[in-house]
């Protein structure tokens, strides 16, 4: 069947997932480094990250149960599958 993989979907999030935890280490990286570290700093950084690790576990488990070898098949309009 000719048609668009749903890997390449998968492969698209993962490379936004790597992309959102390189920022998340440059940025934590520079409050911690350049920043004034009070509790207030540190409780957020905590938070920030608890969310973030909360977020992304919570997309891999509903990504996790999809078929990834399932493809998304191109049809033209008014043809029927055979």
């Amino acid at each position: 069947m000719v048609g668009i993989p749903l890997a390449i979907f998968y492969y698209l999030y993962l490379a936004c997932v790597v992309g959102f935890l390189l920022f998340t280490f440059f940025n934590v990286y520079h409050i911690i480094r350049f920043g004034f570290l009070t509790v207030g700093s540190i409780s957020m950084i905590v938070c920030y990250l608890g969310g973030s690790i909360a977020i992304i576990a919570v997309s891999w488990f509903y990504i996790n149960v999809i078929d990834w070898g399932q493809v998304i098949p191109f049809t033209i309009m008014g043809t029927f599958p055979q």
